[in-house]
């Protein structure tokens, strides 16, 4: 499967911007960027991607430049801002540029329009001006977003009349950059949206919900309106052709409230975690052989072939693959061996730095392999210090059913240390999974059994505003099991006993991995975000149309042969990815899969799999791609107003 994300930008930018300017004859030209139009081509570009084009310069609009004879491309947001600014470029004595191209990287307003044509000295040498429809973000090759990090508090805690008006400009925007991507993919979807189970959660006009409860029911088919306007509006203008060409299935973050909060362990996911890293750059301390300690950076992206390797790999796996990319590298490399500076074949930072000493000419490969060591280490360290391992593994005993709340407690209790973000995750992967569990007297039990505060509870009582039912008049008492999870009920899942899941699971291990390691490590290892359910089934068109409505149902749905079994994805069981033909459909429709109020990490993951195991394109698009932090921090931003 190709690299459609950041393949599609570079096609258009190259092709239809850069490349096709009449009066550039070869010749350098200057480009100038605003704020998010610079992001737009970082994310998928390079510089010599853009400097091949025959780009001398790249220019922020915002700054002051001389003027220059060279032709000018602007590509830039039609915000009133960039317009003011790109008019300003024109209004003193001296035009900058002799010969400018316009491009704009959505629709611009007829005000935008009109303000652009009365600006004469800026009128007597354009040459271009035209809308691109490019205005996303691509995050890897199957994930892009339209960057609303403030979505999931926009769209959860709507209730006022100025707030719905904040959300609806919102919305607007959002389906505005959902567009471009279909025209930069030259795709036309059929659309599908998820209403949200009325099933432990809230029906309409439900007296015990949240305010705003009916209004957020009608998020994913307003935004479907307006995503199918706007392409009905592109499909008279020309950019888009007239039949549909792909699937697109809108959800919102209520969908799946365990992934954003449960502590997963495949290797992105937890560098983005436990590192909290905002960006793609990783900055860890090398010491030199003179032992000096340098400051450095890796970059955490498609063009790390390790990174790309390691990323989707569970934590266990990449420790192991790691120790044996660097035995191999020491026992492959006869110089490692003679220059007597190895002292064994641990990978510490001595013996790196004696293995590029010994081998200068592999320094980029072994400093590559030595910034994934040490990302790994810290990784480790974290999960040591904040002994993330008994709590990750009844993260998932808890969300499979396997354990109740009891247990939950009893690790409160024994484990005084935990950090209450910690405390706090694990919490809410019980209630997101175990709804009505909660009454005034157990709210008070548990808050002070998992020592959190007043504030503390009050976030987790904006589950409710999720769809998750905390609370219910008449609480309903967990059985001497715990209480089957509801995690196997929602989006469609299997109903299979998770501990017959459970023991199917613990057959995957390490190669090297002894009974105890199997059972302690890939414990771990069980938990898969619900969108691999929800995205198989849509492959195989078995969604039901109740919680899955169609937006215009086509008369005929495609049903694809590679998508035959639906079987429950998100605990990893009955899923061999290396037996499946991942070849066996490469003709099949895209899948496109809309997230509002953001993605996570494990989610991107799921896109790559499902890619490989559908042998279809699968592609993720969300208002953002957060850690479990932020989404921590936005739910203390809701306000539910939930029953107590």
């Amino acid at each position: 499967m190709s690299n459609i994300c950041k393949d599609s930008v570079r096609v258009k930018v190259i092709d239809e911007m850069l490349g096709g300017l009449g009066d550039s004859g070869g010749i350098w030209k200057i480009l100038i960027l605003d704020e998010f139009t610079t992001r737009i081509l970082s994310s998928s570009m390079r510089m010599s991607d853009i400097m091949d084009a025959n780009i001398s310069v790249v220019e922020d609009l915002y700054k002051r430049r001389e003027p220059l004879s060279q032709p000018a491309v602007y590509f830039i947001q039609p915000t009133s801002h960039s317009i003011n600014r790109l008019i300003d470029d024109f209004s003193g004595k001296q035009a900058l540029y002799q010969s400018v191209h316009v491009f704009l990287s959505s629709k611009a307003s007829n005000d935008a329009i009109n303000k652009l044509k009365g600006c004469e000295k800026l009128m007597r040498v354009i040459k271009t001006l035209k809308e691109v429809n490019l205005e996303f973000l691509s995050v890897d090759s199957r994930t892009i977003i339209t960057d609303h990090p403030h979505s999931f508090i926009t769209a959860f805690s709507t209730r006022s009349e100025e707030e719905k008006s904040i959300l609806s400009k919102e919305l607007d925007s959002i389906a505005v950059r959902i567009c471009t991507a279909f025209v930069t993919f030259g795709d036309v979807p059929i659309i599908r949206y998820r209403i949200p189970s009325s099933v432990n959660g809230f029906g309409e006009d439900d007296p015990t919900a949240p305010p705003g409860n009916n209004l957020r029911r009608q998020l994913t088919r307003m935004l479907a309106t307006r995503i199918q306007d706007r392409i009905s509006s592109m499909q008279r203008q020309k950019q888009l052709p007239v039949e549909e060409t792909c699937d697109l299935l809108i959800l919102d973050r209520s969908y799946d409230i365990v992934a954003p909060f449960i502590h997963e362990w495949s290797y992105e996911s937890m560098t983005y975690d436990l590192l909290d890293l905002e960006t793609d750059v990783y900055k860890y301390s090398s010491e030199t052989a003179s032992g000096k300690v340098d400051q450095k950076e890796a970059i955490l992206d498609e063009r790390d072939a390790l990174w790309v390797d390691l990323r989707h790999k569970f934590i266990a796996d990449v420790y192991t693959s790691l120790a044996r990319r660097f035995k191999e590298f020491q026992s492959k490399n006869k110089a490692a061996k003679l220059s007597g500076n190895l002292k064994s074949k641990d990978m510490s930072a001595v013996n790196i730095r004696s293995l590029i000493q010994a081998l200068p000419q592999y320094r980029e490969v072994i400093a590559n392999l030595s910034a994934h060591v040490q990302l790994s280490n810290d990784l480790r360290a974290v999960t040591s210090e904040r002994d993330l391992s008994d709590l990750g593994e009844l993260e998932q005993d808890l969300v499979l059913g396997l354990k109740n709340s009891r247990e939950m407690l009893e690790y409160f209790a024994d484990h005084g240390n935990v950090q209450p973000g910690d405390k706090m995750r694990l919490l809410l992967c019980y209630l997101a999974t175990h709804p009505a569990r909660l009454d005034a007297t157990k709210k008070l039990q548990w808050q002070k059994a998992a020592g959190l505060t007043a504030t503390d509870m009050a976030a987790v009582m904006n589950l409710a505003c999720l769809n998750i039912r905390i609370i219910e008049p008449m609480a309903v008492a967990e059985s001497g099991n715990g209480g089957k999870s509801s995690f196997f009920r929602r989006g469609g899942g299997s109903d299979k006993s998770p501990k017959a899941l459970k023991a199917t699971r613990t057959k995957r291990r390490a190669p090297d991995a002894g009974p105890e390691d199997e059972e302690d490590e890939y414990a771990l290892d069980r938990f898969r975000p619900l969108l691999m359910d929800v995205v198989e089934q849509a492959a195989a068109d078995r969604l039901p149309e109740d919680e899955f409505p169609y937006l215009n149902r086509p008369e005929s749905t495609p049903s694809e042969p590679a998508a035959r079994s639906a079987r429950s994805a998100r605990t990893g069981r009955g899923l061999n990815w290396n037996r499946r033909e991942a070849g066996s459909n490469d003709s099949g429709r895209k899948l496109v899969v809309f997230i509002l109020g953001g993605a996570t990490r494990s989610e991107m993951k799921c896109v790559h799999e499902l890619t490989a195991l559908l042998g279809r394109e699968v592609i993720l698009i969300s208002t953002a791609v957060s850690t479990p932090n932020v989404f921590l921090d936005q739910l203390y931003s809701l306000n539910s107003d939930s029953m107590e």
